[in-house]
């Protein structure tokens, strides 16, 4: 991880809504902080299909999905991926932590303290 993010979100209307603002919350701080490409990992599949797929879409996120690939086209390369829940724990401790603290806070190079333990599970595949 180089860059994670949490942000308290006052208008939402749905899950996926979350997701896709994450993940242009994500973009705009790539863009700003990373050289490198830059892979974004959801567990949400239809953000996947959404933000790859050129066709036409007609979902309530259009408008967002679009400024998401305004962006994705500003950065060298960028790879949006489907991961399970389960191997995406980081994210879902971050997208919790404004409900908690009422935290809006961008962290460079260094992961905060709470996602640690997180980051280990994460990255390293649990033998069984």
């Amino acid at each position: 991880m180089i860059i994670a993010s949490s942000r308290v979100l006052f208008r939402c209307s749905n899950s996926e809504e979350a997701e896709l603002l994450a993940i242009r919350e994500g973009m705009n701080v790539a863009l700003q902080w990373v050289a490198s490409p830059v892979i974004i990992e959801t567990d949400y599949m239809s953000m996947c299909q959404l933000l790859n797929d050129s066709g036409d879409n007609r979902s309530s996120l259009t408008l967002l999905a679009r400024e998401v690939a305004e962006l994705r086209g500003e950065l060298r390369e960028v790879d949006i991926i489907h991961c399970k829940r389960s191997q995406n724990r980081v994210s879902h401790i971050l997208a919790n932590s404004p409900c908690v603290e009422s935290l809006c806070k961008v962290w460079l190079s260094t992961p905060p303290d709470f996602v640690a333990t997180a980051i280990a599970t994460d990255c390293n595949p649990i033998v069984a």
